[in-house]
């Protein structure tokens, strides 16, 4: 009998021991977190309720890696709020695994919208928490025998914007991969680096010459993207300029445009470029042509005819091209003048930027600016009233049209009007008349064109002290903004006392 029951106990014994043991296998398959196993949180993912899917996702910081396979089968699930929820889950899993950056990142770059949503809402917190052992995992998966795996690879290296030098050099032996989905990727992920890239110019100036076209544009926007750090490329890309395809002809011409003053000896063949057939590389050469700036005067010329181009894009860059170099001839001004009257708005804003660049150079178009001071567009009008600032004391008879301004419907063209009256008025008198009318617009029964006048009287700060008694006046206003407008403009107007609310 007690041998039964020693044998029965054993018998107890070693099942509550193979129960435990199943019990232990069981929650190291099924991680737990607050007395819940990963399965029910994952099942919380799939409510139909947003609150409960939201309110599950912070338990994936504990659960951990091992929640992985199961967030990646929700990615699949038919319902774009539970896609949306297992991304969020993935971003929070710390340490941050090889295979979330891979997932997140191809759900950046994919045709899911939702699934896009999420991504470029949880990347920005989620790259700054990958390691370097993760990013080196990347690099050395550049080699592997799956294509597919080197893709994605080169196109999550491209987000991450890696520094290492390694990783560099992976990155830039991957241009040389066999496929030409990676070498674009590469070259992306090289663009990506910026200015820290430089060392990968070299092969990037030899991958010009791939037999693919879009790589070959890819690799000219990543030499761009370097800067002037990619100087040693000039003469690759001033050969790419005369490429076979559009694209690279644009991109070639951009990335010279980068970087800069050191693209100079291009000019001639931009100049060229400037009667392409295709309209963006017009466009992308007088752009380029802007970008170096005045070592590119012999360009003007070309860049005055270009402002008259069929295409507005390129009327567009032509003008803006014009300010940037700076040489401000009677011809310039003229083609400047009949751009800001141009049909496209885009066209007549650069056109007034351009003569803005120019500065007093550009006295001769203050009629035309003062017109456009009335233009149907906001941008023209508040860019019109800039220049007219920026031209200085020969615009001293423009105060009136600026007075004008200050009453428009846009508040910043009023800013913009208010700035330059106190611009001019620091290099010249301000007459009396105009002080005047500015004090007029105080009485005005519009609150901004009230608040416009008092700027404007601050802008030109002691030469308005005619205006000091009415600006008291105001602040006893019952609109808080207003007398604090006054106090400011009061302090501006007499430095040593008065300002300040009533």
């Amino acid at each position: 009998m007690v041998r039964r029951g020693i044998r029965c106990w054993a018998v107890a014994c070693v099942l509550a021991g193979l129960a435990w043991a199943g019990a232990e296998q069981l929650r190291a398959e099924d991680p737990g977190y607050k007395g819940r196993s990963l399965t029910e949180w994952v099942s919380d993912l799939r409510n139909l309720s947003p609150q409960v899917r939201e309110k599950a996702v912070p338990a994936f910081r504990s659960l951990g890696p091992p929640a992985i396979p199961a967030l990646q089968g929700l990615l699949k699930d038919a319902d774009p709020g539970v896609r949306q929820a297992a991304l969020r889950a993935l971003s929070v899993i710390i340490p941050v695994q090889k295979e979330v950056v891979l997932i997140v990142v191809e759900a950046l770059h994919g045709n899911d919208p939702a699934a896009q949503q999420a991504a470029a809402a949880t990347w920005p917190g989620l790259k700054g928490k990958v390691g370097r052992d993760v990013i080196l995992a990347l690099a050395g998966d550049l080699k592997h025998d799956n294509v597919d795996v080197r893709r994605k690879a080169a196109e999550a290296l491209g987000e991450l914007h890696p520094v290492e030098k390694d990783v560099l050099q992976a990155l830039a032996a991957a241009l040389k991969d066999q496929k030409e989905e990676v070498r674009q990727k590469a070259a992306d992920a090289i663009g990506a680096i910026g200015p820290e890239a430089g060392e990968a110019v070299p092969v990037l100036t030899q991958a010009l010459r791939d037999p693919d076209t879009a790589t070959r544009q890819k690799v000219a926007r990543a030499i761009g993207q370097v800067g002037a750090k990619a100087k040693e490329a000039v003469p690759a890309l001033a050969q790419a300029l005369k490429d076979a395809d559009a694209g690279v002809r644009q991109e070639a011409a951009t990335a010279l445009g980068m970087i800069g003053e050191a693209s100079k000896s291009t000019v001639p063949d931009l100049v060229l470029m400037l009667k392409d057939p295709d309209a963006k590389a017009r466009g992308a050469a007088a752009a380029a042509l802007g970008m170096i700036g005045s070592p590119a005067k012999e360009a003007t010329p070309a860049l005055v005819q270009l402002v008259q181009d069929r295409e507005p894009g390129v009327r567009q860059k032509a003008a803006d091209a014009l300010g940037r170099i700076g040489q401000a001839g009677s011809d310039v001004i003229a083609a400047l003048v009949q751009a800001l009257a141009d049909k496209d708005g885009a066209v007549r804003v650069s056109a007034a930027s351009a003569m803005g660049r120019l500065g007093p150079a550009a006295q001769d178009a203050i009629p035309a600016l003062e017109q456009a001071l009335k233009d149907g567009d906001a941008g023209v009008r508040q860019e019109a009233a800039r220049t007219i600032g920026k031209i200085g004391a020969a615009a001293e008879k423009s105060f009136p049209a600026l007075v004008q301004a200050l009453k428009d419907s846009n508040a910043n063209t009023r800013e913009a009007a208010a700035k330059a009256m106190g611009t001019i008025a620091l290099v010249t008198t301000v007459p009396k008349d105009v002080i005047q009318a500015l004090v007029q617009l105080l009485q005005d029964v519009d609150v901004e064109i009230k608040r416009s006048g008092i700027r404007a009287l601050g802008e030109i700060g002691p030469k308005a002290a005619d205006a000091i008694p009415a600006l008291r006046e105001m602040l006893k206003e019952s609109d808080p903004n207003l007398r604090r407008a006054a106090g400011v403009a009061l302090s501006r107007i007499e430095p040593s006392g008065g300002g300040g609310e009533g």
